[in-house]
């Protein structure tokens, strides 16, 4: 299906079926708001009780309207939306909103209609917004279209806001004004029974109308597309997210430490940072950062002039700013002397910059200009409290004609000024964002930074590692058609066809089988319970280490084998694993797991007994490159012992980076793989020895 949507942003005519003469209701309202707002193609009410609405003809059926119509939002009852869809077939019309609720959201009578209306949709070859939606905006000034039934006008400006709550679209459409927020198109998506996120952001992606794209979702329609797209949007323009509907709970059905620890939410916090996508938490997070990105350029670097006329905001600023990553230099000697000689002499003129309440509004004009003229200054947030003897309007005029002559990244703080802020986005119409609190901007330009490096950081390489596949695929072979973990012996020979460093392990089913091997390993050893039910080995007291010689060893497995029958799952082991001792070295934990939307995810992170205690791990979506394998090792708290502390030398981060990239080749070439957790991977100074102590590997065909 094509994903241009012309049609529905910049149509030359819209019928709207069930547009209604009667005050208060939804098909009034929208039909209401087009007429207001300005829309500049043709109208065509269909209501089959009304000749005229708002003294617009009213046409009974859309197939008695002779011109051709582009869109057409439909607004009736439910029972009739499927008939309304049948004259849409009849008028060959192919870009369609469904207003209408009543669908899946309300249950499964309603599911059942809605796949009626896609099967309509899809067999017409038609694109469907909805059904349980609120409409479209695009203020471009030759189409200035709100169809939307919601109050309050639309602002212009050049952000791409989905949304898939009208409830919240409609409550943001409210306060754009207000908080200087400028749309250049909205829609609601609704149910995304068809349109969704994904369609968007391609469609977006390429429209240079829309600066900066905005999304509020509760759900992915595909979540390894919307990554795969996002990526080739973030590095042109900002793609900012709310992810609604957080969970901390891990994957039910994963048996593995990688699966338990990877949460629903952790999986979407790797989808939007490999994609480049900015996660904020709050609508206001999201639209104080999207007016950043539309209203004034990137920062070229983190340091910030901070210009005032009242110390405590100053200070709120300058925690806040220093909190996002940025840095407030020093002013030159220059800059101090230039701003001495227009502000009184009680003001201070370090950074921040405090002119005092008796700046008008030349002071604060020339103040600003002085300030963002300052070479070691790459941005800046001018704050005005409420004077008591000038006028705000004049002082935020002369800031913004300023700031915006500089040339440099600036935002504009009116504090308990709400009411000034539409007055001046009018009367200035290119203004830096206006902000009613200074926190708000000293963050917003941090993220704004951090956008900026990551645009300049490298795209990586996709390195193709060869492993002995012939031997993993005879080995998956004798599993074929199940769903379960493999036996310890085939999971070392798969590790070792890719070159991942397993410890030499052994598998005895008895006592004198385990004497015999520990003699040829040689002590010390390890011994650890081996059985596929007894996944969390050291939580049922089935892992003993620096075992010396063989009457510890027997004592052990005795104590061993004792202390499952007390938990009554003795049943359950199959034997021991023998390898020699390996001491020192960090325990890392390197695994795999594969989500039912988001695909295979790999996991790194502290590992041993504690990684579900320290929870220190970081997930990636494969297959990963270079970078961000290096990206991942950098991101968990494990990273600094790994650079070596307390005396200790660091280990190899390229062999580290290896190792996560073959075990990234190692289920891209099979997919099967479902669960794998390599844990404890402990790594040493000396590669050789880096060793793999436990391993699983789940399949499922």
């Amino acid at each position: 299906m094509s994903n241009n949507f012309d049609g529905f942003f910049y149509p030359k005519s819209i019928a709207i079926i069930g547009a209604s003469s009667k005050e208060k209701t939804l098909g009034w309202e929208l039909m209401k708001n087009l007429l207001n707002f300005g829309y500049n193609g043709k109208i065509f009410p269909v209501n089959p009780k009304a000749d005229s609405i708002h003294n617009v003809k009213a046409y009974s059926s859309l197939t008695y309207i002779e011109e051709k119509v582009d869109l057409v939002i439909i607004m009736v009852s439910k029972k009739y939306v499927l008939d309304s869809i049948e004259d849409c077939k009849r008028r060959n019309v192919k870009n369609i909103i469904v207003i209408t609720a009543g669908f899946k959201e309300v249950g499964d009578e309603g599911v059942e209609m809605e796949k009626l209306l896609m099967e309509k949709i899809r067999n017409n070859n038609m694109r469907m917004v909805g059904p349980n939606c609120m409409g479209i905006i695009n203020t471009k000034t030759n189409v200035m279209l709100n169809g939307t039934f919601i109050q309050g006008e639309p602002n212009p400006g050049g952000i791409g806001f989905i949304s898939q709550s009208g409830a919240l679209g409609a409550a943001v459409l409210k306060i754009l004004k207000l908080r200087d927020i400028g749309f250049a198109q909205f829609l609601s998506i609704g149910n995304k029974a068809d349109v969704n996120e994904n369609d968007l952001l391609e469609y977006w992606r390429d429209n240079e109308d829309v600066k900066v794209i905005t999304l509020y979702l509760e759900s992915f329609g595909e979540a390894r597309k919307f990554m795969e797209i996002a990526k080739t949007i973030t590095r042109n323009k900002p793609v900012i997210a709310i992810k609604a509907a957080r969970t901390a709970a891990g994957m039910k059905a994963a048996s593995s430490h990688t699966g338990a620890l990877a949460s629903a939410d952790t999986i979407v916090d790797a989808i939007f940072e490999q994609s480049g996508v900015i996660r904020v938490t709050t609508v206001d997070e999201l639209f104080d950062l999207a007016k950043s990105f539309d209203r004034t350029i990137l920062p070229s670097g983190k340091r910030v002039g901070i210009l005032t006329n009242a110390g405590g905001p100053a200070i709120l600023t300058v925690d806040e700013a220093q909190n996002s990553g940025l840095d407030i230099p020093e002013l030159s000697e220059a800059t101090q002397n230039k701003l001495k000689e227009i502000c009184v002499p009680e003001a201070a003129f370090h950074n921040p910059v405090d002119v005092l309440p008796p700046a008008t509004a030349e002071v604060y004009g020339q103040a600003t200009e002085i300030l963002l003229e300052d070479e070691n200054i790459d941005a800046g947030i001018i704050i005005l409290g409420p004077p008591l003897m000038h006028d705000t309007f004049e002082i935020g005029k002369a800031i913004c004609d300023e700031a915006m002559k500089s040339g440099k990244c600036a935002a504009i703080v009116l504090m308990s000024q709400d009411d000034i802020i539409p007055r001046l986005a009018e009367a200035v119409p290119l203004h830096p964002p206006i902000f009613n609190n200074c926190e708000a901007a000293a963050k917003a330009i941090g993220q704004m930074y951090k956008y900026k490096l990551f645009k300049e950081k490298p795209e990586g390489k996709y390195k193709i590692i060869n492993g002995d596949k012939k031997i993993v695929n005879e080995i998956i072979k004798k599993y074929e058609n199940k769903e379960t973990y493999l036996d310890f012996d085939d999971v070392v020979k798969i590790l070792k066809a890719y070159n991942l460093p397993i410890v030499e392990s052994f598998f005895a089913k008895n006592v004198q089988e385990s004497v015999d091997i520990a003699d040829k390993i040689g002590y010390p050893i390890v011994i650890k319970v081996a059985g596929k039910k007894l996944v969390h080995k050291s939580d049922v007291g089935g892992v003993v280490v620096d075992i010396k010689n063989l009457e510890e060893l027997i004592q052990a497995e005795n104590k061993v084998i004792a202390g499952l029958k007390e938990k009554g799952i003795d049943n359950q082991l199959e034997g021991f694993t023998l390898q020699p001792f390996i001491k020192g070295g960090t325990e890392t934990i390197l695994g795999v797991m594969k989500d039912s939307k988001a695909g295979h995810i790999i996991a790194f992170g502290m590992g041993g007994i504690m990684v579900e205690v320290m929870k220190d791990v970081k997930f990636k979506l494969l297959p990963i490159n270079d970078f961000e394998a290096e990206e991942l090792i950098k991101s968990v708290n494990a990273y600094k012992i790994l650079k070596g502390v307390r005396g200790n030398p660091p280990v190899d981060i390229e062999f580290v980076k290896d190792n996560i990239l073959r075990l990234s080749q190692l289920v891209s070439d099979f997919p099967e793989i479902v669960e794998l957790d390599l844990n404890p991977f402990v790594f040493s100074h000396l590669n050789d020895r880096c060793k793999i102590l436990d391993a699983r590997i789940k399949i499922k065909f």
